[in-house]
Protein backbone atom coordinates (compact mmCIF):
# COMPACT_ATOMS: atom_id res chain seq x y z
CA UNK A 1 0.00 0.00 0.00
CA UNK A 2 1.11 3.47 -0.41
CA UNK A 3 0.96 6.02 2.64
CA UNK A 4 -2.32 7.48 1.44
CA UNK A 5 -4.01 4.09 0.79
CA UNK A 6 -2.69 2.72 4.05
CA UNK A 7 -4.35 5.85 5.73
CA UNK A 8 -7.63 5.60 4.22
CA UNK A 9 -7.55 2.20 4.74
CA UNK A 10 -6.64 2.75 8.85
CA UNK A 11 -9.31 5.07 8.84
CA UNK A 12 -12.22 3.32 7.05
CA UNK A 13 -11.60 0.29 9.49
CA UNK A 14 -10.32 -1.80 6.55
CA UNK A 15 -7.33 -4.16 6.28
CA UNK A 16 -4.03 -2.53 5.82
CA UNK A 17 -0.70 -4.35 5.45
CA UNK A 18 0.76 -3.02 8.21
CA UNK A 19 -0.83 0.03 10.62
CA UNK A 20 0.48 3.53 9.35
CA UNK A 21 2.67 5.38 11.95
CA UNK A 22 3.75 8.84 12.31
CA UNK A 23 5.68 10.97 15.76
CA UNK A 24 6.34 14.38 16.10
CA UNK A 25 8.28 17.04 18.03
CA UNK A 26 8.83 20.75 18.70
CA UNK A 27 11.83 21.96 16.17
CA UNK A 28 11.97 25.24 17.97
CA UNK A 29 11.37 27.22 14.24
CA UNK A 30 9.20 30.14 15.78
CA UNK A 31 11.93 32.57 15.01
CA UNK A 32 12.41 31.15 11.26
CA UNK A 33 11.55 31.93 8.13
CA UNK A 34 8.53 29.59 6.22
CA UNK A 35 10.95 28.38 3.58
CA UNK A 36 13.01 26.78 6.49
CA UNK A 37 10.24 25.47 8.71
CA UNK A 38 8.88 23.76 5.58
CA UNK A 39 12.16 21.85 4.56
CA UNK A 40 12.49 20.77 8.39
CA UNK A 41 9.37 19.04 8.44
CA UNK A 42 9.79 17.48 4.85
CA UNK A 43 13.04 16.51 5.70
CA UNK A 44 11.76 15.26 9.37
CA UNK A 45 9.29 13.18 7.80
CA UNK A 46 11.95 12.03 4.58
CA UNK A 47 14.28 10.74 7.46
CA UNK A 48 11.86 8.36 9.04
CA UNK A 49 9.36 7.32 6.25
CA UNK A 50 6.52 8.74 8.22
CA UNK A 51 2.72 7.87 6.65
CA UNK A 52 1.50 11.25 7.41
CA UNK A 53 3.00 14.23 8.54
CA UNK A 54 1.34 16.28 11.57
CA UNK A 55 2.82 19.73 10.87
CA UNK A 56 4.13 21.89 14.58
CA UNK A 57 2.78 25.58 14.58
CA UNK A 58 4.75 27.59 16.67
CA UNK A 59 4.48 30.87 15.49
CA UNK A 60 3.18 33.62 17.77
CA UNK A 61 -0.69 34.21 16.99
CA UNK A 62 -1.42 37.64 15.38
CA UNK A 63 -1.44 40.21 17.81
CA UNK A 64 -4.29 43.31 18.19
CA UNK A 65 -3.27 46.73 17.64
CA UNK A 66 -1.43 48.08 20.43
CA UNK A 67 -1.61 44.58 22.59
CA UNK A 68 1.51 44.19 24.67
CA UNK A 69 -0.30 42.20 27.20
CA UNK A 70 -3.42 40.13 27.75
CA UNK A 71 -4.72 40.36 31.39
CA UNK A 72 -6.84 43.05 32.18
CA UNK A 73 -9.98 43.35 31.31
CA UNK A 74 -9.57 46.23 29.52
CA UNK A 75 -6.76 44.79 27.18
CA UNK A 76 -8.91 41.28 26.26
CA UNK A 77 -11.46 44.22 24.81
CA UNK A 78 -9.06 45.64 22.61
CA UNK A 79 -8.74 41.83 20.70
CA UNK A 80 -9.90 41.58 17.03
CA UNK A 81 -11.35 39.19 14.91
CA UNK A 82 -8.43 38.15 12.46
CA UNK A 83 -9.06 37.14 8.82
CA UNK A 84 -6.17 34.19 9.24
CA UNK A 85 -3.24 34.85 7.21
CA UNK A 86 -1.55 38.12 9.86
CA UNK A 87 1.50 37.67 10.88
CA UNK A 88 1.93 33.93 12.38
CA UNK A 89 -0.65 32.74 10.66
CA UNK A 90 0.69 34.03 7.74
CA UNK A 91 3.97 32.50 7.69
CA UNK A 92 2.47 29.06 8.44
CA UNK A 93 0.21 29.25 5.43
CA UNK A 94 4.02 30.02 3.42
CA UNK A 95 5.06 26.89 4.94
CA UNK A 96 2.23 24.64 4.47
CA UNK A 97 1.74 25.72 1.19
CA UNK A 98 5.04 24.84 0.23
CA UNK A 99 4.74 21.23 1.96
CA UNK A 100 1.63 20.68 0.28
CA UNK A 101 3.30 21.31 -3.27
CA UNK A 102 5.89 18.36 -2.08
CA UNK A 103 3.80 15.83 -0.58
CA UNK A 104 0.62 16.52 -3.26
CA UNK A 105 0.03 12.81 -3.63
CA UNK A 106 2.23 11.30 -1.87
CA UNK A 107 1.07 11.53 1.69
CA UNK A 108 -1.37 13.35 3.88
CA UNK A 109 -0.26 16.51 6.50
CA UNK A 110 -1.96 17.90 8.81
CA UNK A 111 -1.92 21.47 10.66
CA UNK A 112 -1.85 21.42 14.24
CA UNK A 113 -4.50 24.10 15.49
CA UNK A 114 -4.74 24.95 19.22
CA UNK A 115 -8.16 25.03 20.51
CA UNK A 116 -9.33 29.29 21.34
CA UNK A 117 -9.06 27.97 25.33
CA UNK A 118 -5.55 27.05 24.70
CA UNK A 119 -4.64 29.93 22.48
CA UNK A 120 -6.25 32.34 24.57
CA UNK A 121 -3.80 30.33 27.71
CA UNK A 122 -1.07 31.59 25.37
CA UNK A 123 -1.93 35.31 24.65
CA UNK A 124 -2.25 35.41 28.36
CA UNK A 125 -1.67 32.39 31.14
CA UNK A 126 -4.17 29.83 32.84
CA UNK A 127 -4.63 31.99 35.96
CA UNK A 128 -6.04 35.02 33.81
CA UNK A 129 -8.45 32.84 32.02
CA UNK A 130 -10.17 31.29 35.47
CA UNK A 131 -10.44 35.00 36.62
CA UNK A 132 -12.44 35.78 33.61
CA UNK A 133 -14.13 32.51 33.88
CA UNK A 134 -15.22 33.13 37.68
CA UNK A 135 -15.93 37.12 37.56
CA UNK A 136 -16.61 38.02 33.75
CA UNK A 137 -18.62 35.15 31.93
CA UNK A 138 -19.63 37.32 29.30
CA UNK A 139 -16.71 38.91 28.35
CA UNK A 140 -14.59 35.41 28.11
CA UNK A 141 -17.54 34.17 26.11
CA UNK A 142 -16.90 37.38 23.10
CA UNK A 143 -13.46 36.08 23.77
CA UNK A 144 -13.89 32.59 22.63
CA UNK A 145 -15.70 33.56 20.08
CA UNK A 146 -13.14 35.98 18.69
CA UNK A 147 -10.73 33.73 18.88
CA UNK A 148 -12.62 30.60 17.59
CA UNK A 149 -13.66 32.66 14.44
CA UNK A 150 -9.84 33.79 13.83
CA UNK A 151 -9.15 30.14 14.02
CA UNK A 152 -11.70 28.62 12.03
CA UNK A 153 -10.84 31.87 9.36
CA UNK A 154 -7.21 30.46 9.48
CA UNK A 155 -8.05 26.69 9.39
CA UNK A 156 -9.80 27.04 5.97
CA UNK A 157 -7.21 28.63 4.40
CA UNK A 158 -4.78 25.73 5.78
CA UNK A 159 -7.19 23.66 4.05
CA UNK A 160 -6.68 25.17 0.96
CA UNK A 161 -2.83 25.03 0.95
CA UNK A 162 -3.54 21.02 0.35
CA UNK A 163 -3.85 19.88 4.24
CA UNK A 164 -5.85 16.75 4.79
CA UNK A 165 -6.96 18.58 8.01
CA UNK A 166 -6.23 19.81 11.29
CA UNK A 167 -4.86 18.22 14.73
CA UNK A 168 -7.30 20.15 16.79
CA UNK A 169 -5.36 20.28 20.28
CA UNK A 170 -7.11 20.88 23.62
CA UNK A 171 -5.91 21.88 26.88
CA UNK A 172 -8.93 23.08 28.80
CA UNK A 173 -10.72 19.22 28.43
CA UNK A 174 -9.60 18.60 31.83
CA UNK A 175 -11.65 18.76 35.42
CA UNK A 176 -8.19 20.76 36.81
CA UNK A 177 -8.83 23.07 34.53
CA UNK A 178 -12.69 23.38 34.60
CA UNK A 179 -15.88 21.74 34.83
CA UNK A 180 -17.66 19.71 31.99
CA UNK A 181 -20.30 22.26 32.80
CA UNK A 182 -17.88 24.85 32.35
CA UNK A 183 -16.30 23.29 29.34
CA UNK A 184 -19.80 23.01 27.98
CA UNK A 185 -20.07 26.58 28.28
CA UNK A 186 -16.80 28.04 27.47
CA UNK A 187 -14.77 25.89 25.55
CA UNK A 188 -16.77 22.95 23.52
CA UNK A 189 -18.93 25.58 21.44
CA UNK A 190 -15.79 27.29 20.20
CA UNK A 191 -14.07 24.22 19.42
CA UNK A 192 -16.96 23.12 17.25
CA UNK A 193 -16.69 26.55 15.38
CA UNK A 194 -13.48 25.51 14.11
CA UNK A 195 -14.38 22.09 12.59
CA UNK A 196 -17.80 22.54 11.84
CA UNK A 197 -16.22 25.42 9.48
CA UNK A 198 -13.94 23.09 7.73
CA UNK A 199 -16.01 19.36 7.95
CA UNK A 200 -16.99 18.94 4.12
CA UNK A 201 -13.50 19.95 2.67
CA UNK A 202 -11.18 17.72 5.20
CA UNK A 203 -10.20 13.78 5.00
CA UNK A 204 -8.35 13.65 8.41
CA UNK A 205 -8.97 15.59 11.53
CA UNK A 206 -7.46 14.87 14.58
CA UNK A 207 -8.62 15.30 18.09
CA UNK A 208 -5.87 16.08 20.45
CA UNK A 209 -7.69 15.57 23.96
CA UNK A 210 -4.42 17.42 26.67
CA UNK A 211 -3.87 16.32 29.83
CA UNK A 212 -3.47 13.34 32.65
CA UNK A 213 -6.76 13.94 32.83
CA UNK A 214 -9.55 14.58 30.95
CA UNK A 215 -13.10 14.59 29.11
CA UNK A 216 -12.84 11.53 27.12
CA UNK A 217 -16.72 10.08 26.01
CA UNK A 218 -17.76 14.00 26.36
CA UNK A 219 -16.21 14.74 23.43
CA UNK A 220 -16.40 11.47 21.72
CA UNK A 221 -19.19 13.34 19.07
CA UNK A 222 -16.24 15.90 17.63
CA UNK A 223 -16.75 15.30 14.25
CA UNK A 224 -13.16 13.99 13.53
CA UNK A 225 -11.93 10.93 11.95
CA UNK A 226 -9.07 10.39 15.00
CA UNK A 227 -8.38 11.18 18.56
CA UNK A 228 -5.65 10.98 20.41
CA UNK A 229 -4.39 11.18 23.90
CA UNK A 230 -1.69 10.65 26.71
CA UNK A 231 -3.11 7.05 27.29
CA UNK A 232 -0.28 5.93 29.53
CA UNK A 233 -1.08 8.41 31.86
CA UNK A 234 -4.73 9.59 31.63
CA UNK A 235 -7.50 7.03 31.42
CA UNK A 236 -8.82 5.54 29.22
CA UNK A 237 -6.51 3.07 27.98
CA UNK A 238 -6.79 1.72 24.71
CA UNK A 239 -8.37 -0.94 24.93
CA UNK A 240 -10.95 0.94 26.79
CA UNK A 241 -11.48 3.50 24.32
CA UNK A 242 -12.02 0.71 21.40
CA UNK A 243 -15.13 -0.14 23.24
CA UNK A 244 -16.47 3.46 23.93
CA UNK A 245 -15.13 4.67 20.06
CA UNK A 246 -15.52 3.11 17.22
CA UNK A 247 -13.20 5.75 14.89
CA UNK A 248 -9.85 5.55 14.35
CA UNK A 249 -7.34 5.63 17.50
CA UNK A 250 -3.97 7.01 17.59
CA UNK A 251 -1.60 5.65 20.23
CA UNK A 252 0.66 2.88 21.22
CA UNK A 253 4.10 4.82 21.74
CA UNK A 254 4.62 6.47 24.76
CA UNK A 255 5.83 9.60 24.79
CA UNK A 256 7.47 10.50 28.15
CA UNK A 257 9.75 7.40 27.85
CA UNK A 258 10.36 7.61 24.22
CA UNK A 259 13.58 9.11 24.06
CA UNK A 260 15.31 7.60 27.67
CA UNK A 261 14.49 3.72 26.74
CA UNK A 262 15.68 1.13 24.74
CA UNK A 263 14.61 0.03 21.15
CA UNK A 264 13.69 -3.61 22.22
CA UNK A 265 11.15 -1.34 24.74
CA UNK A 266 9.46 0.34 21.60
CA UNK A 267 9.44 -2.23 19.81
CA UNK A 268 7.37 -4.43 22.14
CA UNK A 269 4.74 -1.35 23.23
CA UNK A 270 3.98 -1.06 19.38
CA UNK A 271 4.16 -5.22 19.50
CA UNK A 272 1.53 -5.20 22.87
CA UNK A 273 -0.95 -2.38 21.21
CA UNK A 274 -0.98 -4.82 18.05
CA UNK A 275 -1.73 -7.40 20.29
CA UNK A 276 -4.33 -5.72 22.17
CA UNK A 277 -6.01 -3.86 19.23
CA UNK A 278 -5.41 -5.51 15.95
CA UNK A 279 -4.19 -3.92 12.92
CA UNK A 280 -7.73 -1.82 11.60
CA UNK A 281 -8.50 1.49 13.07
CA UNK A 282 -5.44 2.13 14.42
CA UNK A 283 -2.20 4.64 13.55
CA UNK A 284 1.06 3.77 15.45
CA UNK A 285 1.59 7.74 17.06
CA UNK A 286 2.83 8.99 20.53
CA UNK A 287 0.09 10.46 23.08
CA UNK A 288 2.17 13.33 22.70
CA UNK A 289 4.77 15.23 21.56
CA UNK A 290 8.12 13.21 21.79
CA UNK A 291 11.02 15.01 23.06
CA UNK A 292 13.36 16.58 20.82
CA UNK A 293 16.58 14.83 21.57
CA UNK A 294 14.82 11.33 20.88
CA UNK A 295 17.81 9.30 19.20
CA UNK A 296 17.75 8.60 15.47
CA UNK A 297 17.74 4.59 16.19
CA UNK A 298 14.83 4.99 18.26
CA UNK A 299 12.87 7.00 15.82
CA UNK A 300 13.85 4.26 12.95
CA UNK A 301 12.68 1.55 15.52
CA UNK A 302 9.63 2.37 15.11
CA UNK A 303 8.66 1.64 11.33
CA UNK A 304 11.05 -1.45 11.90
CA UNK A 305 8.23 -2.81 14.24
CA UNK A 306 5.69 -2.55 12.15
CA UNK A 307 7.37 -3.75 9.26
CA UNK A 308 8.21 -7.15 11.32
Amino acid sequence: MNKIARLNAALQGENVDRPPFSFWYHFGLQHAKSERVAQTHLEFFQAYDLDFLKVMNDYPCPESDNQEELFEVSDWKKLKVFLGDESGFGKQLKALELIGQELADKAYFVETIFSPWTTARKLSDKETLIELKNNHPELLLEIMEKIALSLANYAEKAINTGAAGIFLSLSGANPNVMTYQEYERFARPFDLMILERIKTKTKFNILHIHGDQIYFNELLDYPVQAINWSHYYAKPSLSQARQQYKGCLLGGINEKLFGHTTISAVKKEINETLKELGTQNLIIAPGCSIETDSPQKQLRSVKEALES
